[in-house]
């Protein structure tokens, strides 16, 4: 290697050298052709970088990709709040089966996915004289309108956007048709069970458009293109329901919905034009007697100001403490719906709510559906504060299933307090739209009464059984006599 002083005399002479002389590999390597090129080299990477485009230009790239308000539909398909799923995922995500977009493409739902194709195979076989073609044309029609009903920005193209479409509303289809006729079928056979399948099919999140829906099955000729046997086809009960038309369908979660809470969702208010049908079919969750329509008081419009100030309700005692209180439970033997609730002279009344694994589910993702829907009062928040209020640990649940009020078929008492704790976390209501508001205000008039009170400690600790009531008349018997020894020991006194 050169010193620092030999390589200056070394450049030296290379300038001196004549032209004709050969270059030797090394003092090409410093030639000025070649420095120049490294220097542009050395230029082109350290170019700044691009600057980044004004926030004027990215902030107006975003306003033309965003949808407005007006381009949606009136009723919108959202998630359920992050801060109420992320505690109990379980219970609103699919375990089984996706339908829509928001699950679309999860690993862990590819299972199901293989038989969505198989099951528009029997669809399209059972309709001979239409192909896919016509299915997938009609779809197509109602792709930008079906997007509008999601309130996120659906990341599928058109093509997998109308196929979804298509593949989850033919499953659906087809599968309350194996259910209603009980063919055997590995839908209904395999090991994740028909009720699981339900459960996914009930989510929240895991929905499709109403319409979508009618339009295959309208085109479909194997079945009768009326609402009512579809309807029938979609309700899982072996005995055709009471159908009445009102009102409008958003999907079939809220198909469900308005078989659980009848009656009271005719005072929704009329959606902007629409060609969605609707029925209205006995409750899915009914008691036992025959269902009759009670004329409801409060039906009648009322104003809605949105300068009212919010007047949140209050709190009744649990079902324990009013039973302490004087008040009696009792089942209702002839309600005409689950929410036919009463209470009158101290004794409430209430129809048997069964409770299980998959009603659990469907009672937690109606909450969520009715806080989301603002075109529906919130009827069914209303019985959810007052469960809520009665149950507060599992000596409740116990009270309240002595009474068969409660049917509970989950492991134990405790989970029945904890889906009513959680059923709680969406009933935050508007006194004024509180459906049991006037029962709320007797009972807690009712327990604020002393005289009931003292009434009931003396019944619980006197009269709570036979031994208890023959004590109590031995010594009344026994005062009775003593006050007329008395009075005859003084009789002669008195007389004389």
């Amino acid at each position: 290697m050169l010193s620092f002083p030999k390589f200056l005399a070394n450049k030296k002479q290379r300038k001196e050298v004549p032209s004709g002389h050969k270059m030797l590999e090394s003092e090409k390597a410093f030639s000025p052709s070649k420095m120049e090129n490294v220097k542009d080299a050395v230029a082109i990477d350290i170019d700044p970088p691009p600057k980044p485009p004004p926030l004027e230009v990215s902030l107006k790239h975003k306003l033309e990709q965003t949808q407005r308000w007006e381009a949606f539909e009136p009723f919108i398909l959202s998630r359920v709040p992050h801060i109420v799923r992320e505690t109990h995922k379980d219970l609103y995500e699919p375990r089984v089966v996706s339908i829509g977009p928001y699950h679309w493409g999860k690993e862990s739902l590819q299972a199901m996915e293989v038989h969505k194709p198989r099951c528009l195979i029997d669809f399209l076989e059972r309709n001979s004289g239409v192909g896919v073609e016509a299915y997938v044309e009609k779809i197509r029609e109602l792709e930008d309108r079906a997007r509008r009903c999601y309130s996120e920005t659906i990341n599928l193209s058109k093509d997998e956007f109308v196929e979804m479409l298509l593949l989850d509303g033919c499953f659906l289809l087809e599968f309350f048709y194996r259910v209603r006729s009980r063919e055997p079928h590995i839908l209904l056979d395999a090991g994740w069970g028909t009720k699981t399948i339900i459960c996914d099919l009930l989510l929240f999140e895991n929905q499709i458009p109403f319409f979508v829906v009618e339009t295959l099955y309208s085109i479909n000729t194997c079945y009768e293109s009326d609402r009512e046997s579809l309807l029938y086809l979609l309700h899982p009960s072996s005995i055709s329901p009471d159908l009445e038309a009102k009102g409008k369908i958003y999907h079939l979660l809220h198909l469900y919905y308005q078989w659980f809470v009848p009656g009271r969702i005719s005072r929704s208010r009329r959606l902007s034009q629409s060609s969605i049908s609707t029925a209205s079919p006995k409750s899915l969750f009914s008691s036992e007697s025959p269902r009759s329509r009670r004329i409801i008081s409060w039906l009648g419009s009322r104003s809605r100001s949105n300068k009212k100030s919010f007047t949140p309700m209050r709190s009744i005692p649990c079902a324990t403490e009013l039973r302490e209180a004087g008040v009696t439970f009792r089942r209702k033997e002839s309600a005409s719906d689950t929410f036919d609730i009463t209470f009158q002279d101290g004794v409430m009344e209430i129809p048997t709510l069964p409770i299980d694994s998959v009603r659990r589910v469907f009672y937690l993702n109606l909450a969520a559906f009715e806080r989301s829907c603002s075109m529906l009062e919130h009827d069914l928040m209303s019985y959810v504060a007052l469960m809520d209020s009665l149950i507060n640990s599992n000596k409740d649940v116990v009270l309240l299933q002595r009474c068969g009020i409660i049917n509970n078929m989950l492991l134990n008492e405790d989970e029945v307090a904890v889906l009513f704790n959680q059923l709680g976390a969406w009933s935050m209501l508007d006194s004024d739209k509180h459906y049991f508001v006037s029962l709320f205000t007797d009972v807690q008039r009712y327990y604020n009464s002393r005289w009931h009170k003292y009434r009931a400690k003396l019944m619980h600790d006197y009269f709570s059984n036979p031994w208890s009531v023959l004590s109590v008349v031995a010594a009344i018997v026994l005062l009775v006599f003593s006050a007329l020894q008395a009075i005859y020991g003084m009789y002669p006194y008195i007389h004389h």
